[in-house]
């Protein structure tokens, strides 16, 4: 059940919105949901909230690849040689070795940040202050001192930029096409590979071809339904962070009820199961490594839409189950009948 805090290991475990190691760096508060010591060096993830022109400064990752998701307010962020508007639900893959910076602009900003690995929360440790607030304090100073950032590159995979982003206006978000390689992007909220199952849409924001198969990036919406069957799987960590409306999960023996902001790591060999609850539903998931994507592909269609179908087609579940094993997944209980 949730207690606030990061567990040091790794096991399932439950974090509210707003709970987990915080740091305030600069003008942003760093809230540290998941660390290499939580899923045994396999990802990270960070929720940044700010105001005006908190920011990080030019850097690159020789090893980590980077995933943001802008969950409230806008953001300037350079991308290699782009530069880009981001607001709400849109989305960005910085592959390793790509130079990249961010500013926010909003008066309340919110990103969330994946990586793979476990060398990234040594940066916001370094660069910040453990933190017991939730908030940027209002007289809260943007730039890090020099001293600072080479510390974090001692610490963490983190190289610093000795120039600064260009000054181009930045362009606003309008790709909706996710690439057929490993490259960096950005992607436009509501945008992705779409595909529909009975009444859910999912929509792949990264896949294994944009990630070299270390991660996949889904966004799964759709109304209040009925909890899908418990299940779990060898050899891949599935997370959970609501988005929008309200859901239920069981997780092993406990049932959680998760609302906007909240975070649920099931590694590998956890019981699962979720339900959406509410007229509109919306969560993100990162898994890790990718190889749950072919289940996606199996069990839904195409779809142009993008909003979840008002007539839903049939749910297919008997595509997958003769492929369970190859699947990565161990069902504890039958699906329920096609209705």
């Amino acid at each position: 059940m949730p207690e606030g805090k990061l567990p040091g290991q790794v096991v399932p475990y439950f974090i509210r919105n707003g709970e987990g190691e915080r740091y305030l760096v600069g003008g942003l508060v760093a809230s540290l949901i998941a660390r290499g010591a939580d899923t045994g060096e396999l990802f990270e993830a960070a929720v940044l909230t700010g105001g005006r022109d908190a920011n990080l400064p030019l850097h690159t990752h020789a090893r980590t690849h980077e995933a943001i998701f802008v969950l409230d307010g806008e953001v300037e962020l350079w991308l290699g040689q782009n530069h880009y508007q981001m607001i709400r639900g849109d989305y960005a893959s910085i592959p390793e070795g790509t130079p990249h910076a961010f500013t926010m602009r909003g008066h309340r900003t919110q990103l969330i940040s994946w990586s793979t690995g476990g060398e990234m929360a040594p940066l916001y440790q370094t660069l910040g202050q453990p933190y017991a607030g939730y908030v940027q304090p209002p007289e809260a100073r943007p730039a890090i001192a020099k001293e600072l950032l080479k510390q974090a590159e001692a610490r963490a995979d983190v190289h610093f930029e000795t120039k600064t982003p260009g000054k181009r206006a930045p362009q606003r978000v309008r790709n909706g096409e996710v690439p057929d390689k490993k490259v960096p992007y950005v992607l436009a909220s509501g945008e992705g590979q779409r595909l529909v199952a009975g009444e859910q849409l999912f929509s792949f924001l990264g896949d294994q071809q944009t990630s070299g198969g270390k991660f996949l990036v889904v966004m799964n919406e759709g109304p209040a339904g009925d909890m899908i069957p418990t299940h779990y799987h060898e050899k891949h960590t599935e997370t959970f962070f609501c988005l929008d409306g309200s859901m239920t999960m069981r997780v092993n023996h406990e049932t959680l009820t998760m609302a906007p902001g909240d975070f649920v790591h099931a590694p590998a060999r956890t019981l699962h199961a979720y339900q959406l609850n509410s007229h509109y539903t919306r969560m993100i998931g990162f898994l890790t490594p990718g190889l749950f994507e072919s289940f996606f592909r199996t069990l839904g269609d195409p779809y142009a839409g993008h909003v979840y179908p008002q007539t839903p087609p049939p749910f297919r579940f008997d595509r997958v189950l003769s492929k369970l094993n190859e699947l990565d997944l161990k069902l504890v209980q039958p699906p329920a009948p096609a209705k």
